[in-house]
Formats: C-alpha cells, sequence, structure tokens
C-alpha cells in the first residue's frame, strides 16, 4: 500500500503500464489471427491444417469478443454507434453514487466505526502518551507550535471587530440595570466608596480655592453700577467660604451634607434598577461606550496587546504558558491513572462520535459523489481506466488463450465423436 497520494508521475506509470499490457493482449489477438492465416496456406500439411484453423479461430473469437467487452466499458467500439456500450462516460454520475453509497455502507457504518473508536482505547493512547517526561514534552510542544499560527496578526481586525460587534449587539438587546444596579451596589458597600470621596472633594476644594479670583469676577460682573466694590469683594468671598464649606461636609461622612450624599448613593442602585431618567441616561453612556466606535479600538489594543505577550512568552523555553501547559499535561497524567476516569474518558469520545458520525456520514458521501460527479467526463473516465485498464487487459490476454485451448478441445472431441 502506498503511503502517499497519487501524483502525475504515477499516471504517467499506469499509462505506460497500460500501453504495454494493451500491446500483450493485441500480440495474442495477432498471433491467433497469423495462426488462421497459416493454416490457410498450401504449405501446411492436410492433416495439421484443420487443427490449427479450429484453435486459431476459436482464439480470434475470444480475443475480439473480450477486446470489444473491455472497450465497450470506456467508449464505443471502433467509434461505431453500438447500443450499451461506453458504459463509463454515459453513467458517470450512477457510478459517482455507486462509490459513495459502497464507502458509506462498507466503511462509515456506525456499528464498525464505534468498534474501532473502542479497540483504539483512546484514553489509554493518552495515558501513554503523558506517561513520562518525553511525551509531555513532545505534546506541549505540539500544542506550543499551533498556538503562533493561531495568534497570527492577520486574523486580528476581523475578531476585534466581530466581538466589538457583538458586544454592542448584545448590550443593546439586554436589560442590563440589574447588572448596572448591582455593580453600583457592591460599589457603594466597598471600602473603596470613601477614599473615592474624599479624594473627589480634595480636588473640588483646590479647584475653588484656587479660582477665588474667578468668583469675585463673575460677581463684579453682575453687580449694579452703584455698588461698592468691597462689598462685591465681600460678596465673593462669602460664596468661596459657603463653597468650601459645602465641600468640606460632603468629605466628612459624619457632616449632615455627607451623609445625605452617602444616603443618595446607597439609594442609587435602587433608583437604577426601577428604571429611573438617571438610570436610562447611565445605560445610554454606557452602550455608547461599548459601542463600535469606541468599544472597537479598546478591543483591537487589547488584543494586540495579548497577542504580542503571548508570542513573547512562547519564545521563552520556561514561559508561563509552556509551564501551564506542562502542568496540565501532568495533572492529565495523573488523573488518566485511576480506571474511573479512563472509562469516563471513553464513554465521551465515544458518545461525541457516535453523536457527529450521522453529520460526517452524509457530509462524506455527499462529498465523494458531488466530487466524482464535478470531473469531466472524459478524465474521469481517463483515470478510471488507468487503475483498472491492466487488469482488464489480462480478461482480453486469457479469453484469446482460454478460446484456442476451447477451440482445440473441440477440434479433438469432434474427431473422436465422428
Amino acid at each position: 500500500m502506498t503511503d502517499h497520494l497519487p501524483s502525475p508521475a504515477d499516471d504517467e506509470a499506469l499509462a505506460r503500464d497500460l500501453r504495454r499490457h494493451r500491446w500483450l493482449a493485441g500480440a495474442c489477438l495477432a498471433l491467433a489471427a497469423g495462426g488462421w492465416a497459416a493454416s490457410h496456406a498450401p504449405f501446411m500439411p492436410p492433416g495439421a491444417a484443420p487443427a490449427l484453423r479450429a484453435v486459431a479461430e476459436a482464439g480470434m473469437i475470444g480475443g475480439l469478443a473480450d477486446w470489444f467487452a473491455v472497450t465497450a466499458l470506456f467508449r464505443r467500439p471502433l467509434g461505431l454507434p453500438i447500443p450499451h456500450t461506453a458504459l463509463v462516460p454515459r453513467n458517470r454520475d450512477r457510478i459517482a453514487d455507486g462509490i459513495a453509497t459502497y464507502i458509506d455502507r462498507e466503511f462509515l457504518e456506525p456499528a464498525m466505526l464505534v468498534e474501532q473508536v473502542r479497540r483504539m482505547d483512546p484514553a489509554d493512547r493518552l495515558a501513554r502518551l503523558l506517561d513520562g517526561q518525553d511525551g509531555r514534552g513532545k505534546l506541549v510542544d505540539l500544542l506550543a507550535g499551533m498556538l503562533p499560527g493561531l495568534l497570527r496578526q492577520e486574523g486580528e481586525a476581523p475578531l476585534a471587530h466581530a466581538l466589538s460587534r457583538a458586544l454592542s449587539a448584545g448590550l443593546s438587546q439586554a436589560d442590563l440595570r440589574p447588572a448596572l444596579a448591582g455593580a453600583l451596589r457592591t460599589f457603594v458597600t466597598s471600602d473603596a466608596l470613601e477614599p473615592l470621596l474624599r479624594e473627589l472633594a480634595d480636588r473640588l476644594i483646590h479647584l475653588v480655592h484656587t479660582q477665588r479670583g474667578w468668583v469675585a469676577q463673575a460677581v463684579a460682573g453682575k453687580s449694579r453700577w452703584w455698588m461698592p466694590s468691597s462689598v462685591d469683594r465681600s460678596l465673593a468671598e462669602t460664596i468661596n467660604e459657603a463653597l468650601l464649606g459645602h465641600l468640606w461636609d460632603l468629605r466628612s461622612p459624619h457632616a449632615p451634607a455627607g451623609q445625605d450624599l452617602r444616603r443618595w448613593l446607597a439609594a442609587l442602585p435602587d433608583e437604577v434598577e426601577e428604571g429611573s431618567e438617571l438610570a436610562q441616561r447611565l445605560l445610554e453612556a454606557l452602550r455608547q461606550f461599548t459601542g463600535p466606535d469606541a468599544a472597537g479600538p479598546l478591543i483591537r489594543d487589547l488584543l494586540a496587546g495579548l497577542r504580542q505577550a503571548a508570542l513573547d512568552d512562547l519564545d521563552r523555553p520556561e514561559g508561563h504558558i509552556r509551564s501551564a501547559l506542562h502542568g496540565v499535561a501532568a495533572s492529565l497524567a495523573d488523573a488518566l491513572k485511576q480506571p474511573a476516569v479512563r472509562d469516563r474518558l471513553n464513554e465521551t469520545v465515544e458518545g461525541a462520535f457516535t453523536a457527529a458520525l450521522p453529520r460526517w456520514r452524509q457530509a462524506i458521501r455527499n462529498f465523494v459523489a458531488d466530487t466524482l460527479k464535478k470531473q469531466d467526463v472524459q478524465s474521469f473516465t481517463q483515470r478510471l481506466e488507468l487503475r483498472v485498464g491492466r487488469d482488464l487487459q489480462f480478461i482480453r490476454i486469457n479469453g484469446t488463450l482460454l478460446g484456442a485451448a476451447i477451440g482445440g478441445a473441440l477440434y479433438v472431441l469432434n474427431g473422436w465423436l465422428s
């Protein structure tokens, strides 16, 4: 059995072999014809001529009949429109369906394939592969060698676009109020709330303190012409002090304003969950942030960073990915030492194979039939003849020799009977 697919060189060798055997079959027929011609020659002894003629005639009949039968399979003999000839070209589609049906029945029968899977014992094969460091190392090298191809840069843009569109579509259809309310509820009850409120209050206090002149200018711009400037300055200073004091109260959880702020924040998750106007504005902002225009570049940058980090890690013999793969392989090897785990793995493989087999079976059958039907009729006929034509020439050779032998036997039998 060959271990490679047929190549043009194989077809050329088959064609040469077919021509050689055609010449051999033709030589046998020519030999019979020569014997028949010789039987009519005047130099033939009278007693030998009838015997030679009987043998040669029977050989010619057998050889010509088998030549006609073999030739009629692939083409019209002598180009004549004889009925029931050129059988292969005329029945290409039926032959394709027949080959596909044969493969389906003889090789894709579920019971037969499932039995082969059981004999393979996938769990035992995997356990033997992972039994030693060399086997695990080969498996890890194989998996690590596959990852750079899966992480190629060409697929980043389509993947990022697909992820961003899927994220946007999913969020636009989902009711995000419970999720957003849950996230807010977790935040307002966490230890991060007070530091954040203090940081925000401190920054606002610093902003108001450094922009005192802006408040003074605003008060002076709105003041009447007859109002003394000293009153304007005093009013601006009062406003600044009031703002600073209020911000300081918001900073403290013990001041009334700070307590009011924290009570409002505590009630905010329930308000969002009930669908208030604020909740709608928050959800709309979230959807805009996760839309393709906003989330697309972020996802692309994230994928690019992850890809480069993974490739850099794979280049190191002691990288985290290889270490993780070694750990998984070692853990799997230990688990496969238990008979229950091995039986469960075999059952899972067999179940998955049995579930997928009907789709595979129909797909393989259709693939074989459609591939053969799409071939050019002449090409299909030539390929088939190349594969079986050499053996068919032996039919011609045997027909000629067997016909000659039968002719001789009948000549002897006729002489004995008469």
